[in-house]
């Protein structure tokens, strides 16, 4: 009875626990399940890079452009560096973007064009300088455009009219620099630089037209880049205004050149209008308007400002180091010698600007004419440990290697003198004025040639010239670097 009742009452417990065994097998079972639903999400999840986007829409955009116009834009990304590393996610001018720093970051974005990343300026930047401009299209659209504008600006077509651009600057010179003691030189020099793309560009050669588009110019340019609030009384609201009367100017030019071209008074190859309107792809497809003037737009506001800046801030530069100026001057003085009375400056000539070219290549390194440019990452990039999503903005910036030790010895002095053998001294995406690659800025031997020439015309002109304030800044804004005050000088003209 005892042994029954015992073994009757052990059935018991062990019903009874059936239910609380089971219970914690399941618990288990789910407890394992979850763990690894989470370390399966935590392993699918991107890792995004580290960093902040700020406030909505406007994100760290102020402080990007208050450290540009300060003339400390480096400071920005290497405030950035030291919290987060060489990758990290900020938010510009209205997009969410991961900033890749160093030469790894540079080749990565500069050499995978239509592979990993496409060009993507902002919004805000594509609406002011135009939605067909060479500066936002990609795949063969690009390289169409490229090639369009390659009859114009690339080394062949420079040839032909650099006699030209010469007897312009030599006029310009003399007309509007010789007889001053002093001079502001950025605005004698963006004169100069806006009437040469006027005359080499679209022909037009009235001062009352050319001080029109001067001004039109200057207002997209200032609002390119600005916080985007289409908003009146904003820098972009006048921008996009700006650009819609630029719109209707080069309409009429287009359709008055066409008219020409009929008729005969004009040729194909006069100018780059010209080089536009009978443009024809290798289906026999010509540009469309839309695609002429956007162009305009874009390689206009993309070249003026740049050439002006590297002139401007060269010859600060050379103030400063007297013994580099005095190379400069040696060269082009053998290179007047050589040049016989009333002709102008040839090929080979600028050719021969090797150390000038050194100068100015030093001058872009510590003042680039640009800060970087953006790209859109195309498909899920993975680059050091991070996953940077489909669709983000991506930015490569020379502040990350042009001022930097590990790239550039004494990299605060100006030393033309590191660009001697070009490959020796300069490692592989360390050095990138206008870019590289597939996306090279197509206008910069046009700039090179313009800044030779000008260069030349200045040193043959005036036996020397001193500076007024030695310690004006170098400020930017919204782009390009300037000194702040327009540079004044004093001029010594050769007796």
């Amino acid at each position: 009875m005892g042994v029954f009742n015992f073994v009757n009452l052990s059935n018991v417990f062990a019903l009874e626990s059936l239910p609380t065994t089971l219970s914690l097998t399941v618990s288990i079972i789910l407890g394992i399940l979850l763990l690894s639903l989470n370390r399966w999400k935590r392993q699918s999840t991107p890792k995004i890079p580290p960093g902040k986007l700020g406030f909505p829409m406007i994100g760290e955009t102020i402080q990007f452009l208050r450290a540009l116009k300060s003339g400390t834009p480096q400071q920005f990304f290497d405030e950035r560096v030291a919290k987060y590393g060489d990758v990290f996610k900020t938010s510009l001018i209205g997009h969410p973007t991961v900033v890749l720093c160093g030469p790894a970051g540079n080749c990565l974005l500069l050499s995978n064009e239509d592979k990993l990343v496409k060009a993507s300026w902002p919004k805000s930047f594509t609406r002011v300088m135009g939605e067909e401009s060479i500066l936002s299209q990609t795949g063969e659209k690009h390289l169409i455009l490229r090639a369009a504008l390659a009859r114009f600006m690339g080394p062949r077509a420079l040839q032909g009219y650099i006699s030209r651009m010469s007897s312009e600057i030599r006029c310009h010179i003399t007309e509007k620099w010789m007889g001053k003691s002093q001079v502001k030189m950025v605005s004698l020099v963006r004169e100069l630089v806006f009437s040469l793309a006027s005359s080499l560009f679209f022909g037009v050669n009235d001062d009352c037209e050319r001080m029109q588009l001067y001004q039109l110019m200057e207002s997209t340019i200032a609002g390119s880049l600005s916080v985007p609030l289409d908003f009146p009384g904003t820098r972009f609201r006048r921008a996009l205004e700006a650009h819609s009367m630029l719109d209707q100017i080069l309409s009429s030019l287009i359709e008055k050149r066409r008219i020409e071209l009929r008729s005969g008074t004009a040729s194909s190859d006069q100018d780059l209008l010209s080089v536009l309107i009978t443009f024809k792809d290798e289906r026999g497809n010509p540009l469309t308007d839309k695609e002429i003037i956007d162009n305009f737009n874009g390689i206009l506001n993309a070249s003026f400002e740049s050439t002006v800046s590297a002139i401007t801030v060269l010859f600060k530069l050379l103030s400063s180091n007297p013994d580099c100026y005095e190379q400069v001057v040696q060269e082009q003085m053998k290179i007047m010698s050589n040049i016989k009375d009333g002709e102008e400056i040839g090929w080979k000539d600028v050719k021969d600007m090797k150390y000038t070219w050194q100068a100015v290549q030093e001058t872009l390194r510590m003042n680039p004419p640009v800060f970087g440019t953006f790209r859109e990452a195309i498909v899920d990039i993975h680059y050091k440990g991070y996953t940077i999503p489909k669709g983000w903005k991506i930015l490569w910036t020379v502040h990350s290697t042009h001022m930097k030790g590990e790239y550039f010895s004494e990299p605060e002095k100006f030393k033309p003198s590191r660009f001697q053998e070009e490959g020796v001294h300069v490692a592989p995406y360390t050095f990138l004025p206008f870019a590289s690659g597939q996306r090279i800025c197509p206008g910069w031997e046009f700039s090179k040639m313009e800044i030779l020439v000008f260069v030349h015309h200045f040193v043959t002109t005036f036996r020397g010239y001193s500076v007024i304030d030695p310690d004006e800044k170098i400020s930017v804004d919204p782009l390009i670097a300037l000194p702040a005050n327009g540079f004044p000088i004093k001029l010594f003209p050769r007796i």
